[in-house]
This record gives C-alpha cells, structure tokens and sequence, in this order.
C-alpha cells in the first residue's frame, strides 16, 4: 500500500519514489507510487496537482477496491515501468491555499459551534469558493459575526495544528462528521488546533494558526431546515478584499464621495431612478392613448367594424400590448400589430362585441412567420423569430384579407 507522505508533512513538496503499478483511470495514465506526497481529492478537499518526473499530475484518487492512490497524469507520449524511481514535486501555490482554506473551515465549524450551536454537515473546496452547510436555518447577523470574531481570534493567536494518530479508547472529545470510506491507519488520525478543537480528519494543513491571516464571511444562505455559508481565508480573503476594494474605489471616485457615503448616494439614486421609470411610465401611457385615437381616425370603416393594421422596428413588446388593448377597448374595432426585430412579435385584438378568433388567426401568423404564438379569442401574441418590417408589414396584410 502506498505510504501517505502528506500525513505526517503537509509542507512536504519534493520527494523520491518508486513506480509500483502503471494503469488506466478514465482513459488516462495513471500510476502508483510505493510512497506519495500528492493528496487525493477527499472530505471536501481537491486533489493536488504537479509533476512526476516532468509528466504534470493532473488528478489524484483513491482507488475504490483497494485504497491505492492513483496519481492521473496529462496524456504524454512518457510511459513508466514497475520499479522505476521517479522524482515527484507538488504545486505548494495550490496545496498552501488548500492548507489555509481547509484548516480555517476547522476553526470556523467549531466556532459556530460554540457560538450558536450549529454543527457543520458538509464542506466544499473548490478554485472558486469555499463553504460549509450548517444544520441550523435562520442565523442572525449578530450569530454570524460571532462565528467570524472568533474564528479570527483563534487565528490571532497562533496556536499549533497537529495531526496525531488516536485509538479507539481516546476519540470521546473528537468531532467527526462521518468515518471515512478507508481508513489506512492504525488509528483514526486527528488534527487538533491547541486547545480549541479535535477533528478526524484526512487532509492537509498549516501547522499554525497564524499562517491563515485572516477570515472573512462573503454569504449566507438558507437552503431549507440548513445553512450554506461561504467565506475566504488567507490570500484568497486578501484576493477578495482587494478586488471589492478597486471596485467601491471606483464608485466613490465616479460618484466624488468618501466611501461611507456611498450607500447613502446609491439609495437616492435608486429612489430617483424609480420615480423617473415611474414618470415616464405615464407618459409612455399617455402617448399610446395618442397614437390609438390617431389610428382609430385614420382607420377605414367600410366593413362595419375598423380593422388597423400597423407595423413597427423593434417596438417594445410590453408596449404593443398596450397598444392593442387601447385600440380594442371600444366597440368594433379590429387590431394587427407586430414590430420587426432579432426576435418579432405579433399582437392580435379585436372589441369584446366582435367574433373574430385572434388566438386562431394569431396562431396562422405566427406559422407562417416560422415561429409559435396563440392566445384567447379576444387577444393573442406571438412570434419570437427574426423578421425585417417589410416581412410583417406584408403578412399583417396578408391576415387582413381574410377577413
């Protein structure tokens, strides 16, 4: 079986091993080493990647029948043999941030623990986010905060993270969300931040709080009778700070205000921008009503009702709804409407004394046009495919001399 390098040195980057079984995963190369200090993807924690003899390391996994680390490699023309000693070097950029991440999810899971009683059920590493589902719903500000002051203060205070192999008889005080699927020691190894908190757990980590830096809580969110919180530690809460950072920058420069100032400035502008879109609702109201007389005088009335037809480029569509209902509002009136565009639309309306079937009619349009449409006797919309106006120009026409 292999050897877990990583067990005992989670600093361990560079080491010599020997080839014990060359195979496949998934199409790929792989390989076994006698030894390895690449961890595989576990307990929420990715895999690490690197080199073995200069062929990259792209995955690293457990084998399901019978624990051996297989170590999946890039496609390369390079094949290794049983007994081949090889020279094998971990990316530490990757393997270091996986170390702060994992051990500040420790630190943090134990402090909404002691802060609000909510034990953590799972936790996800990932390139882009780190998070831990709490069994608890509904945590307050104030509990969230308490979590995040804490977990900085044990952070502060630099205190030693050692992993240790226990035995049966000494794991009562340990925290332990589930026994692993193999377990490859001769005990159950726990990682024990200095008088703070003990967890079974298989991954890497920094041997000092210290060297997390920080912790910062990005989100919260209820999932259910749970709790999915996401945050950052070490150089990606850094990463974080510093890019929200640029941004609010930019937006106290544009707007010439401190930054406290800044959410104050942006509610007034959200206020104003509501009342002008409300403003200009009305007047987008009042100018239909217009252009509706205007088309109901224009409208012929030789067949006993008036029957408008008229076409736009790209109209809005909400708009030619309101349209087609100013205009139907009355007594005898029939309406086709469309508005060229990337995406068409046509709006069928007729008075509520009159017979015609616009759902029908619309849906013979809109074939016709290529695209789906329907709706009830009285109105009807559809469309959805590109169209210039000299197409629904002629196909409104086309609909208007069946009547």
């Amino acid at each position: 079986m292999t050897k877990r390098l990583y067990y005992n040195d989670s600093y361990l980057t560079g080491f010599s091993a020997v080839v014990t079984e060359q195979t496949t995963h998934k199409a790929q190369p792989a390989v076994i080493l006698n030894q390895t200090a690449f961890y595989p993807g576990s307990g929420g924690q990715p895999n690490d990647t690197g080199l073995i003899n200069k062929v990259k390391v792209v995955d690293v996994v457990v084998r399901d029948d019978d624990a051996a680390i297989l170590h999946i490699l890039e496609d390369s023309p390079t094949l290794f043999e049983s007994g081949q000693a090889v020279t094998c070097v971990v990316d530490w950029a990757r393997r270091f941030d996986h170390m702060q991440q994992h051990t500040g999810q420790h630190i943090l899971t134990q402090a909404f623990i002691q802060t609000s009683n909510a034990k953590t059920v799972s936790f996800h590493l990932s390139p882009d986010s780190v998070t831990i589902d709490l069994d608890m719903s509904g945590l307050t500000e104030k509990q969230l905060q308490a979590a995040e002051d804490l977990a900085n203060a044990v952070i502060q205070d630099d205190k030693t993270v050692v992993a240790a192999i226990r035995q049966a008889d000494e794991q009562d005080d340990v925290r332990m969300r589930k026994l692993p699927k193999h377990i490859v020691t001769d005990g159950l190894r726990v990682v024990e931040i200095e008088g703070y908190d003990k967890t079974a757990c298989g991954g890497t980590h920094v041997s000092r709080t210290g060297e997390i830096g920080l912790l910062k809580l990005i989100k919260s969110e209820k999932r259910g009778d749970k709790t999915r919180v996401e945050f950052r530690c070490g150089q990606r809460a850094l990463a974080d700070y510093g890019e929200k950072h640029q941004v609010m920058s930019g937006i106290a420069a544009e707007m010439n205000c401190r930054f406290n100032e800044v959410p104050e400035l942006v509610g007034k502008l959200r206020d104003e921008l509501k009342a002008a879109q409300s403003a200009l609702k009305d007047l987008r109201e009042q100018l239909v009503g217009y252009e509706a007389e205007r088309l109901l005088n224009e409208a012929p009335n030789d067949k006993g009702y008036k029957l408008i037809c008229a076409s736009f480029d790209g109209r809005d569509a909400g708009e030619l709804r309101l349209l087609a209902s100013r205009l139907a509002a009355g007594e005898n009136v029939v309406a086709l409407l469309g508005a060229a565009g990337e995406k068409s639309q046509l709006i069928f309306a007729r008075s509520a004394n009159l017979m015609f079937d616009m759902g029908a009619l619309l849906k013979n349009a809109a074939t016709q046009l290529g695209g789906r449409g329907g709706g009830q006797p009285a109105m009807a919309q559809g469309g959805g495919v590109k169209a210039n106006l000299e197409q629904i120009q002629a196909l409104l026409q086309a609909i208007a001399a069946e009547l």
